[in-house]
Formats: C-alpha cells, structure tokens, sequence
C-alpha cells in the first residue's frame, strides 16, 4: 500500500520534469513554427468592426533571426500602433508584443500544428506592468491557412481574467 501511495505521488512529479525546465511541453517544434511564420513576411489587411482596416508588415530583420511585424489599426487609441518581435531562443520560440497598453509581455509557443499551421503562445512575463493584475496581453494564435490569409487571435486579461479577444483575419496585400 505505501508502495503504491509513493507511485502515486512521484508520477506527477515525474510528468511534470519531463515538460523539461522551460514548462513547455517536449514536442513544440519551436524551429519549425518559426519558419512557418517567416512565410508572412509583406503586407496584410484586415476589415475591422468599424469597417476601418487594420494593417500589418512582417519584416525579417537580423539576417532573418528576427520577424517583425508592425500592426495598425485606426479603431484603437492612438492608431492601434504596435509591434511584435518574433525569435528562437535556443530550443523556444518566443514573441515581445510592445502593446498601447504601455507594457511589453513576452509569450512562448506553447502548442504548434503544422498540419493545421496553428501556433498557440502563452505568457511568460512582461516588463513595465504597473502591477501583476495590471491590463496585458496573455495569449495569443496565428493560423496560417495560405500562402495569403491567415488569422490572429489575442486574448487581453487584467486582474487574471480574460477581458478581451480580438480575431481578426488578414489578407495578404504583397
């Protein structure tokens, strides 16, 4: 009986180390997102809500180490100016959304699809919260369904609840 209590209580344990040190799960092929993101490199448009469009430019920067898109969209406060920053850091793939919101959250992929060309990214930290419950983004998905569409999907949380999702599609420009 003791035997079987300690099993029970180092088989999480165990499970929980082979997510390795960096609490993503062993088989995100963090590479092979990344090169999947490349793909978007140009212009994108998007209709919004308001039937204004928001737009975004993927650059590739840092002899290609480094993706970055430039995002705008006229129905937020200041233009909805932003941008995002996409890299390898060694085995993880990792974004800095520098957001209107004033902070900076870095996400890591978490879950990647290359049949379905989802990647999914969940937070890791931020700089410049006023507080942990402070308004940030918390998660964010990119589908890529072609070569000329794919789609976003941004979860923003404060106070540890999710208080806005923005989905939008974007259609490639050049």
């Amino acid at each position: 009986m003791t035997r079987k209590l300690l099993q029970l209580l180092i088989l999480p344990v165990l499970a929980a180390s082979a997510a390795g040190a960096t609490g993503r799960p062993p088989d995100v092929n963090a590479r092979g997102a990344f090169t999947l993101l490349k793909t978007l490199e140009g212009e994108w448009t998007a209709a919004t809500e308001t039937n204004r469009k928001s737009s975004v430019r993927f650059e590739l920067s840092a002899n290609g180490t480094v993706l970055v898109e430039h995002y705008t969209n006229p129905a937020m406060p200041g233009e909805g100016r932003m941008m995002s920053a996409y890299h390898l850091d060694g085995t993880d793939l990792l974004l800095t959304h520098y957001c209107i919101a004033n902070n900076q959250p870095t996400l890591r992929a978490e879950r990647f699809d290359p049949v379905s060309g989802e990647i999914q990214f969940g937070f890791v930290r931020a700089t410049n919260l006023a507080t942990p419950g402070a308004g940030h983004m918390r998660r964010a998905k990119y589908k890529v369904i072609d070569n000329d569409h794919f789609v976003t999907e941004w979860e923003f949380f404060e106070n540890g609840v999710r208080k806005m999702t923005e989905t939008e599609t974007f259609t490639r420009v050049k």
